[in-house]
């Protein structure tokens, strides 16, 4: 931990910050590939392109939106360091090239069947998400941050959890069916979606453990 807080250091440069978020980005992306390959997907190139974008967005946002949680119950990360915003806008981005692959593999659903499909829980769901990160996004950037206070900035940025959570009903709502053939036989490498998913309940139940801890806190500070 001494090694990587070193490495990372508590005044990194804007520059720093840019270049972490990338090699970090790369790292996850790698892995992904591997569970593809190690999986043996049958996947043409695009679509597992298209796989890995979805997996490396997911999990860049499981580090953002993790990283306060985290620093709340162990004191790091150190939230000075302010990583959080080159890695959600690296999430936001990927997570954009994920949509447009979609519209490329399934046109027939996102592209020409668009207005048959836009009142889908998948499109609609999906859709909500999306503009929710591109909100926290635009609000968070330095032309954006100038018009906002930091109140409405920070109700914004909190928003993530929401958006995150709306994934996760959209890929429980996707791929049930999937889901429970696995877990009635439990053969073979577990879905992609399924890993995603139970890493960012865990992202989401953490951060409802804060509130709660608060909110304890509070009472028996009002009970003393």
């Amino acid at each position: 931990m001494n090694t990587l807080s070193k490495i990372i250091s508590s005044n990194p440069s804007e520059k720093k910050k840019w270049l972490v978020a990338s090699l970090i980005t790369i790292f996850i992306a790698a892995i992904c590939g591997l569970y593809v390959n190690f999986t043996g997907m049958n996947l043409m190139v695009f679509q597992a392109w298209s796989f890995i974008s979805a997996a490396v967005a997911s999990l860049l946002l499981a580090l953002a939106l993790s990283a306060s949680s985290l620093s709340y119950y162990f004191g790091w990360p150190d939230m000075r360091w302010g990583y959080q915003k080159q890695i959600g806008v690296m999430a936001f981005w990927i997570m954009c090239f994920y949509c447009v692959s979609l519209l490329i593999l399934y046109p027939e659903t996102y592209w020409f069947g668009f207005r048959e499909n836009i009142y889908t829980a998948d499109m609609m769901l999906g859709i909500t998400a999306v503009f929710i990160f591109g909100a926290m996004v635009g609000i968070n950037s330095k032309i954006g941050s100038a018009y906002f206070s930091w109140e409405t900035i920070k109700f914004v940025l909190g928003l993530g959890y929401v958006g995150y959570a709306l994934l996760v009903i959209r890929a429980v709502l996707i791929e049930w069916p999937l889901w429970e053939d696995w877990f009635s036989t439990f053969e073979g490498y577990p879905p992609g979606r399924l890993m995603l998913s139970v890493i960012a309940i865990g992202v989401l139940l953490m951060r409802v453990s804060i509130t709660i801890h608060k909110m304890t806190i509070k009472k028996e500070s009002l009970k003393s």
